[in-house]
């Protein structure tokens, strides 16, 4: 019996370190912004690319990037 406790603890364990370990790579990949404007309903909304300033640098060599998605709308809906 307590070897049935002891591999639910470890398996709560290794599942908690591996979940905190992907966010704290997830955290590090960011390398900008893309932000998406929907100021005119009747168009498509437009997608604008917002680096880093480092953010050229990180792009080379990866196959992959990250990047915090932003909904603003540079006109105000009235």
């Amino acid at each position: 019996m307590e070897q049935w406790i002891a591999a639910a603890i470890g398996l709560l364990v290794g599942a908690l370190c591996g979940f905190a370990a992907a966010r704290i790579g997830k955290r590090k990949g960011y390398i900008g912004n893309l932000r998406l404007d929907q100021s005119d309903p009747n168009e498509a909304p437009y997608l604008f690319l917002e680096l880093d300033p480092d953010g050229m640098k990180k792009i080379y060599g990866r196959k992959t990037v990250a990047l915090h998605v932003r909904i603003e709308d540079f006109i105000p809906r009235k």
